[in-house]
């Protein structure tokens, strides 16, 4: 088998396209391998059923697995061709999906990674791309495996965030609350990111204008998505997120109460953040004497404990109903 075949073998590069030349180049901080793969002439190549002549070509570029320890990168003059109507479409390659700038074989290597374990932004690491390619990566081919899964209507939707490392290249999850399985997904965390997960949802079958109500915690954009594009739900913010806030303002009194006497504070933090039943006698003690001395502190620990309670009854009470 010659050089260039063996290098078509382990792409699964097939007629019409076949590897035309390898080249091993200086890269910034190690040797590249460039791969040029090229079209037999004459070739009528397929469009949404139809086959046709070529009309130009496009340069392309994409990312492949490493080979023998060198970044590899495939490139590509892709035909273009003159449909029916005149238009000008590229067709699509057999290594990469349409859009993409990776090979299939390096997509699904970041897929294979990220399900054993390993985070996001150090996959990415691993492969020398960025987390939020890494990510782009990993929502399209969520999206995609999503689309396949038929839905029932969703009237209980829930939104959420997750990101690849603190503060960076976020997702918003759409989730049927009531199956708990997820029905939309999208970059972003704003009303558009909302808006393309209900897209995703539509697809697979179920009608935004069937939801009742959206569970989610403050974001403005989220808000205004759901005011936008989900007029008719009604708006619940989840319990996570309204008791994180209500403990981010008793810690903030709890600051400036210590300001007067750092020592009567001291070790006390997590105490006001705590449930009470989870407090030794000797610590909820503790708190009452302090609440007592300083009354703004314990006036807000008392409302954060009656909130909590109030959230208590209420699941009490769904489960009971439900």
């Amino acid at each position: 088998m010659k050089g260039l075949d063996v290098f078509a073998g382990a792409l699964n590069i097939a007629s019409p396209w076949y590897v035309a030349e390898i080249e091993l180049v200086k890269g910034q901080e190690s040797e590249e391998l460039h791969i040029t793969i090229e079209h037999n002439r004459r070739t009528l190549f397929e469009y949404e059923g139809g086959k046709f002549s070529v009309h130009d070509h496009q340069n392309r570029t994409w990312k492949h697995l490493d080979f023998f320890q060198h970044t590899c990168y495939i490139h590509a003059r892709v035909p273009r061709v003159k449909i029916g109507d005149g238009k000008v479409k590229l067709v699509e390659v057999p290594w990469a999906q349409k859009g993409s700038s990776f090979t299939v074989l390096f997509e699904y290597k970041v897929i294979e990674i990220v399900r054993n374990g390993m985070s996001v932004s150090k996959t990415g690491e691993t492969l020398g791309i960025s987390a939020k390619r890494a990510f782009s990566i990993i929502t399209r081919k969520v999206a995609e495996a999503l689309s396949t899964q038929p839905l029932e209507d969703v009237k209980q939707l829930s939104i959420d965030e997750t990101s690849a490392k603190k503060g960076h290249n976020y997702l918003t999850v759409l989730c049927d609350r009531d199956r708990k399985k997820v029905v939309g997904i999208s970059a972003g965390k704003d009303a558009e990111a909302l808006a393309q997960g209900l897209i995703d949802m539509e697809i697979r079958g179920a009608q935004r204008e069937r939801v009742k109500s959206v569970t989610m915690d403050m974001s403005t954009g989220y808000i205004a998505g759901v005011a936008q594009y989900l007029p008719q739900a009604s708006i619940v913010f989840d319990y996570f997120h309204i008791m994180k806030q209500f403990n981010k303002a008793v810690d903030q009194i709890r600051r400036q109460d210590q300001k007067e006497s750092r020592q009567a504070f001291i070790r006390t933090r997590y105490l006001w953040l705590r449930g009470k039943e989870k407090l030794t006698t000797a610590q909820q003690q503790r708190i009452a004497q302090l609440s007592a001395s300083y009354p703004r502190i314990g006036k807000a620990y008392q409302l954060k404990e009656r909130l909590r309670d109030i959230f208590a009854y209420a699941h009490i009470d769904s489960n009971l109903n439900g």
